[in-house]
């Protein structure tokens, strides 16, 4: 119960049973301790009467008790009373009703059993007198005709009443309690999407949520301001070094080219590849600022996700080729998602590249991809060296290498990741066999 209190409708739940519980035994116990209080009246009242009937050791005669007896009667304010005075073998001796049963002593209760005509419940008071005499004194404790019945419908309509106010004020602020957190839940989502120009909404009345709200959404305003700084600075820094790098590369690659630049050839050459490497690393730095920035999601586009795989891995083949390794496209029936069509074949290639160039020559990739119940699920597999499980948190992070995988700028892995959490999906590193080699498996919701 505690477990399941903790949500909102849960919670909800909770209180309403409270309440209901509460409000029962508010109404029965008002019910209950009403009834015992006419009782205790209408007790008191017949022994009264009683009372005045035949004082306690008086010892009055017959003949005197039945004159009492009859004058009482006479009286209109003692109308609702009756009266039964028995000689000591149970005759009657005068009275304004019959007794269907024998009474015991002392105080009980009437009902309909009775069979006392006008009378639907009330009281007794029945005393031995002298000479074997029982004088009985009984009074309804219904004012009216079926009143207990009435006030069970009032007490039931009442409570009901009450119930109903209280559930559909509860229902409603429920609803408005719920719709706030779908909001807030709403805008965090976005955010975690990388969507940092969400806001939770401001109703604008200036109460709590609007307040929090408005906290909440400064929060925001200076979280985004201080990434973009960093992603201004990050970018600033990649767009700065890349001119200057780009030429630095144009420039070897011209030195390169003349003619008395054979015996510095091979440096010249080196060298130009490490420059075409910093130049890769800068663009894929830009690429993944770009993605993680979330501005792509509003070029999505329906696209067959099937062909996709099979254009890239055709483009792949030479490469596999090249190094005698072989990649094979297993069975693909992902069909038709939504997503960047670019961006994706760009996922598709980091992870086929990543594949074949860390593994060794005779090294076989297979891809293949299927519609399951949460999405579109895409695995690649090889039967490579494979990554460790302490070093696979490593590699999804920027720069993140393992220096016995050779060469690369760690940043094909990150890429690939940015470009799922981009598409709401995720991205995990696995084993592919018993024998090792790598899996890895990202998840796209179609």
């Amino acid at each position: 119960m505690i477990g399941t209190a903790r949500s909102l409708r849960g919670l909800t739940i909770a209180f309403l049973c409270l309440f209901l519980t509460v409000t029962t035994l508010a109404g029965l116990g008002t019910f209950f301790a009403t009834l015992s209080m006419i009782n205790v009246l209408v007790d008191k009242r017949i022994a009264f009467e009683s009372a005045e009937l035949a004082p306690t050791g008086t010892g009055l005669s017959r003949g005197e008790l039945v004159r009492r007896i009859r004058e009482l009667t006479s009286q209109r304010d003692t109308g609702d009373l009756g009266l039964l005075l028995t000689d000591a073998q149970g005759r009657t001796i005068i009275g304004n009703t019959r007794f269907s049963r024998d009474l015991p002593s002392g105080f009980s209760s009437l009902n309909r059993q009775d069979r006392i005509e006008g009378l639907s419940a009330g009281r007794v008071f029945v005393r031995d007198l002298h000479g074997g005499m029982r004088l009985a004194v009984f009074a309804e404790t219904e004012p009216i005709d079926d009143y207990f019945s009435a006030r069970k419908l009032i007490y039931i309509t009442g409570f009901g009443a009450i119930v109903l106010v209280v559930l559909i004020g509860l229902l409603l602020f429920r609803r408005l309690i719920g719709q706030r957190i779908e909001a807030m839940r709403t805008t965090v989502e976005s955010i975690i999407d990388g969507d940092l120009s969400q806001r939770v909404p401001v109703v604008g009345d200036g109460g709590e949520f609007d307040q929090q709200a408005a906290a909440f959404n400064r929060m925001l305003d200076r979280i985004g301001q201080l990434m973009a700084e960093v992603r201004n600075v990050s970018n600033d820094i990649s767009h700065e070094l890349r001119t200057p790098l780009a030429r630095l590369r144009n420039e070897l690659a011209l030195l390169e080219q003349r003619s008395d630049a054979e015996p510095l050839r091979d440096q010249l050459a080196l060298a130009t590849a490490q420059a075409d490497d910093l130049l890769g690393m800068f663009g894929a730095l830009l690429r993944i600022a770009e993605i993680e920035s979330g501005a792509r999601r509003a070029g999505f586009r329906s696209l067959d996700f099937d062909a996709l795989i099979a254009d890239i891995a055709d483009m792949v083949r030479p490469l596999a080729e090249d190094e005698n390794q072989r990649l094979i496209v297993g069975p693909c029936n992902a069909g038709t998602l939504v997503g960047d069509r670019q961006l994706l074949s760009q996922l598709l290639h980091n992870l086929l590249e990543n594949a074949l160039r860390h593994g060794p020559e005779g090294t076989t990739v297979r891809i293949s991809a299927e519609r399951g119940d949460h999405g579109v699920v895409l695995v690649v597999t090889d039967d490579g060296p494979g990554i460790s499980q302490d070093q696979r948190a490593l590699v999804l992070r920027r720069f993140g290498r393992i220096e016995r995988r050779g060469s690369g700028h760690g940043l094909g892995l990150p890429l690939a990741d940015a470009i799922a959490r981009l598409h709401r999906g995720t991205l995990a590193l696995g084993d592919a066999g018993p024998e090792g080699g790598l899996k890895v498996t990202v998840l796209l919701p179609a």
